[in-house]
């Protein structure tokens, strides 16, 4: 049973991988876009007080 499962999951694992790889890479970009837009809400506030 152990060896149908390695079977199954090993040849996926790059996949899984780099899946995970790209998710993480997109977190980060999502963040980063998050901290400009804040930044840009307190400029705009900064600009039009």
């Amino acid at each position: 049973m152990s060896g149908l499962i390695l079977g199954v999951v090993l040849p996926l694992y790059p996949v899984l991988f780099s899946i995970h790889q790209r998710i993480g890479r997109y977190d980060e970009i999502v963040e980063e876009f998050k901290k400009l837009r804040d930044e840009h809400e307190r400029m705009k506030e900064v600009y039009h007080d």
